[in-house]
């Protein structure tokens, strides 16, 4: 039975096309097992609920005509996370409580609830060398095979590996392409769907197709960071974030499904500024038919917008299971949302933020109702002063 959160939400119809909410380097090493904070009480969860954009409505019928009751449409949820590292300080702690599930832990009745949950990859997994220590200063991030355990105890069904370190292999270098697609196999063990990497371009940009009670949901990753990385026609990597490819993506995911979701890694780092490059990319993808668009890579939390055509994309969740408590001397890299979308049918009713903190550097759990509201603040004021507004 699928987990049902009791909320106190927020409501916002977007009418308009648009929506609005309401509402140091050089640290010592992580010790390996911190004591971890206790969970919020459980007091009720601040959340922000958003609806697409409304569709012209259908001429009046000049004559009722009397049809069979029609069979009611399915209710469909979608889960989608923030930037997910399993590497360095979070699988150091991980490792020496001898429990890959336990960054998921607290969160997991919410991930192993919904139909589909979606999770963006911010790292790799492989045993192409010793994984990356808990030192800060240490950026190629590489977590061994068994670290996929957790991701499949939190109840993921797709994973976008078209990051900017899916090809990192850990402190001695030398690898290729040997990461990633240890990565993508890694995950096919566990029983998770990688998208955004293959061994060339017609792999990296084939859609991940999952079916909830029969409607046929798409799923594409891209990546507008690291262009070296990208795929092409003959050589391994990852999706382009360029036009024509995504479009022509996405036009051949809707010759397959009913929904088609894009995944992109775009934007700057450490900042809630929704840069023109996303919001220009965000709208091609719209046109060409993209039903939602859920971003990552900035580690911070970013608007979320409505088209006139009902498509909606969330530029950034920030981060879910991340060790990044040092990054810019503020509070934001360790706060993120969870985005639960909602279909009737193929048709997309509306998304749900939840705010997350991550605590204990590696572990995330509901925001307490104070830092929820601050966060569903900062997801507004993103947007509002996005390009165009």
């Amino acid at each position: 039975m699928r987990f049902r959160i009791s909320l106190l939400p927020l409501i916002l119809c977007a009418a308009c096309g648009s929506a609005t909410a309401i509402a140091g380097d050089a640290t010592p090493p992580m010790p390996l097992a911190p004591t971890l904070a206790a969970p919020p009480t459980r007091t009720p969860i601040q959340t922000l609920t958003l609806t697409p954009a409304a569709t012209s409505a259908p001429p009046p019928t000049p004559t009722p005509v009397l049809l069979p009751s029609p069979t009611s449409l399915p209710e469909i949820h979608l889960l989608f996370t923030g930037d997910i590292n399993p590497a360095r300080c979070v699988y150091s702690i991980s490792k020496a409580a001898d429990d890959m599930a336990l960054p998921y832990r607290p969160l997991a009745e919410i991930l192993q609830g919904a139909d589909i949950t979606v999770g963006s990859l911010d790292a790799a997994i492989s045993d192409y060398n010793a994984p990356t220590p808990c030192i800060e200063t240490t950026r190629n991030l590489l977590a061994p095979s068994e670290a996929a355990q957790g991701l499949a105890f939190a109840g993921f069904d797709v994973i976008t590996v078209a990051t900017n370190h899916i090809k990192d292999c850990g402190l001695k270098r030398g690898c290729v392409s040997e990461s990633m697609l240890d990565t993508t196999a890694n995950l096919r063990s566990v029983g998770i769907q990688p998208t955004g990497a293959g061994n060339n371009l017609a792999e990296a940009t084939a859609p991940v197709i999952i079916t909830v009670q029969g409607v046929r949901f798409a799923f594409l990753g891209f990546s507008a960071i690291n262009s070296p990385l990208w795929a092409t026609e003959e050589s391994p990597g990852i999706g382009p974030l360029q036009k024509e490819v995504v479009a022509d993506a996405v036009r051949r995911a809707q010759e397959q499904a009913d929904v088609v979701i894009v995944l992109p890694h775009w934007g700057r780092e450490y900042v809630s500024d929704i840069s023109w490059e996303q919001f220009k990319a965000a709208k091609e993808m719209a046109d060409a038919g993209a039903n939602l668009v859920v971003g990552n890579n900035p580690h911070r939390v970013q608007g979320v917008e409505t088209f006139p055509n009902g498509a909606m994309v969330a530029y950034a969740l920030g981060n879910f299971v991340f060790d990044q408590q040092w990054s810019d001397g503020t509070q934001y890299t360790v706060q993120g949302v969870m985005l639960e979308a909602t279909f009737r049918g193929a048709r997309l009713q509306g998304v749900k933020l939840i705010p997350i903190h991550i605590y204990d550097n590696f572990q995330p759990q509901l925001a307490p109702p104070e830092e929820a509201t601050e966060i569903l603040k900062q997801v507004a004021e993103s947007l509002a002063k996005m390009p165009g507004r």
